[in-house]
C-alpha cells in the first residue's frame, strides 16, 4: 500500500517516520516544494536514462504529482504531448506560476 501511495507523493515516507516517532502528522508539501521535487525527479531521470526515455516516463510521474491539484486535468493532457526536457520544465513552471 505504501509503494502505491508513494507514486507522486514521495513525502509519504517522512510523514510515516514523523508519525511513528512523535505521533504528529506533518502538513502536506506546498506548491513550491512539489514543483522543485518534480524538476529534481526529472533531472535525476534524465541523468539515469537519457532525455528521450526520461521525458516519456516522467509524463506519467508528473500526472501523479499533480493529482487533486486545481486545473490539473488540463496540464496533464498537455504534458502527455511533450517530448523534451525544456517543454516539460516550461509547462511545469507555467502551471505552478498560475496556482
Amino acid at each position: 500500500m505504501i509503494g502505491r501511495a508513494a507514486l507522486g507523493n514521495p513525502w509519504i515516507f517522512r510523514e510515516i517516520i514523523e508519525y511513528i516517532n512523535t505521533g504528529n502528522c506533518l502538513s502536506k508539501p506546498d506548491a513550491k516544494e512539489k514543483k522543485e521535487t518534480m524538476l529534481k525527479h526529472l533531472n535525476y531521470a534524465i541523468e539515469d536514462k537519457g532525455e528521450k526515455v526520461a521525458v516519456l516516463e516522467m509524463r506519467k510521474h508528473f500526472s501523479w504529482y499533480m493529482k487533486n491539484m486545481p486545473d490539473a486535468a488540463k496540464i496533464r493532457k498537455r504534458i502527455n504531448e511533450l517530448e523534451t526536457r525544456q517543454e516539460l520544465e516550461d509547462s511545469i513552471n507555467e502551471f505552478f506560476k498560475n496556482l
